[in-house]
């Protein structure tokens, strides 16, 4: 396994990974919109025997970074990629602050954030079409 910054090469690995994952979903990356984030975020993909299997994208502000997607393939879920990613992540960004949203009956993801510090600081209200988000904010 090994993590490394994405390029434009990688565009084509990522949207599969959105379309196994969001098919369907409105919010669902696009090509377009990878190829925007890669000019202006930062996204660290996750390699395991060649291929990427995962993602993350975090967006730049002035004074944080805010976590926009995290995404696994169905397949190698449940195996410590997210963590792994997250970790890599934290170790490796500039800024003190750290924030996301995320899904209020998304508990595996909520506990995983909370492990690595994230307080709960704000439920979002229909922040989703069909649920409530919570706001997460790490401060080191």
């Amino acid at each position: 396994m090994k993590i490394e910054i994405a390029k434009t090469s990688d565009i084509k690995e990522l949207v599969f990974i959105e379309k196994e994952l969001f098919l369907g979903d409105s919010a669902a990356l696009s090509r377009a919109a990878f190829s925007y984030h890669l000019k202006r975020s930062i996204i660290y993909k996750l390699i395991i025997d060649e291929k990427t299997v995962a993602y993350i994208l975090w967006l730049k502000r002035k004074n944080h970074y805010r976590l926009y997607s995290l995404a696994i393939l169905k397949e190698y879920q449940g195996k410590g990629l997210g963590k792994s990613l997250l970790e890599f992540s934290l170790n490796n960004l500039d800024k003190d602050i750290f924030e996301l949203e995320v899904r209020a009956s998304n508990l595996p993801a909520i506990k995983l954030y909370e492990k690595f510090g994230f307080e709960k600081v704000k439920v979002l209200e229909k922040f989703y079409d069909d649920e409530d988000g919570i706001k997460m904010r790490l401060k080191r």
